[in-house]
């Protein structure tokens, strides 16, 4: 079944006109997921730049039908047992509408500005592994457990511990859960044929293609992700393939072939990227020139 969701980079515009923007989205109900991103900095020049997950955590409420989450969360950024249990508070606030997207994590700009060390990316993937593992370890039900009354230590036993360098558990707790439990989404944004993909295939609930490159690169890295998907012994419905594409409200008629062109091409969730300075009209004509006529395109 066809979903479509809305992204917007919360850069370059006010609070009151970024939630201006959500609220609207979630008065018209046609977006199944809603997104936001991770940077300090626009990733694509100057200018200010809203923190990713309080933004998130802020805005939910006004999408109370739909997914929420970030495509995606860089890496670097953050410890991933915080990234845990950030998730899991996350999750029970919007009553169980997170989706985890998580990344390596590129931007160069924003690291050396804060004096942060990015390894080269081969390094950063082994991290991202360790790290969907520190996050996976924590939100099993072993996680949520404590001793009973009179019970052991609970720095010494119970809860869940492992090594996965350069994390490590020992007998960690992430009490409470979150509401989805284990099940709670992962979604990885890599893009990477040889490693990237191979992480998504094993270890992921959904993939999320850039746009870079286009269609002929959606196809490509797409069969590459349900080959090794396979290749692990899991059904290739166990990932949920999405792209982000970005879109012009002003040319509704080229956005739904483009749109329409990734669904015939695979795609099961496509993602409108929106500059949020076009503000709720922006999110009016995409609905009516994009959202709608795809979903009657492509729903039988």
């Amino acid at each position: 079944m066809l979903r479509v969701g809305l992204k917007t980079a919360p850069i370059r515009v006010g609070w009151a006109d970024l939630r201006a923007v959500w609220a609207r989205a979630g008065e018209l109900d046609c977006f199944d997921s809603m997104w936001l991103y991770d940077h300090f900095y626009p990733n694509d020049g100057d200018g200010s730049c809203f923190e990713g997950f309080i933004a998130l955590a802020s805005l939910a409420d006004l999408v109370p039908r739909a997914t929420v989450g970030h495509l995606v969360l860089a890496n670097p950024y953050r410890h991933p047992a915080l990234v845990a249990k950030m998730a899991s508070t996350l999750d029970h606030a919007t009553g169980g509408r997170l989706i985890l997207g998580l990344g390596a994590g590129w931007h160069i700009p924003e690291t050396e500005a804060y004096g942060m060390d990015l390894a080269p990316i081969g390094e950063r993937l082994v991290a991202l592994r360790s790290a969907i593992l520190v996050i996976r370890t924590l939100i099993r039900h072993e996680a949520g457990d404590w001793p009973p009354d009179g019970g052991p230590d609970s720095r010494t036993s119970g809860g869940v511990s492992l090594d996965a360098p350069p994390f490590r558990l020992r007998h960690a707790r992430n009490d409470p859960l979150p509401v989805q439990g284990s099940a709670l989404p992962i979604w990885l944004g890599v893009q990477g044929e040889r490693v990237g993909l191979r992480l998504a295939a094993e270890l992921a609930d959904g993939w999320n293609f850039s746009g870079i490159g286009g269609l002929a690169h959606f196809r490509r890295k797409r069969a590459i992700l349900l080959e090794t998907v396979e290749a692990f012994g899991r059904d290739r419905g166990a990932v949920e393939v999405s792209a982000q594409l970005k879109v012009d409200p002003s040319e509704g008629a080229a956005a739904l072939d483009v749109c329409s062109s990734f669904v015939e091409a695979g795609c099961q969730h496509v993602i409108l990227y929106l500059d949020p300075r076009v503000g709720p009209a922006g999110v009016d004509a995409l609905a009516h020139s994009v959202v709608e006529p795809l979903r009657e395109r492509f729903t039988s």
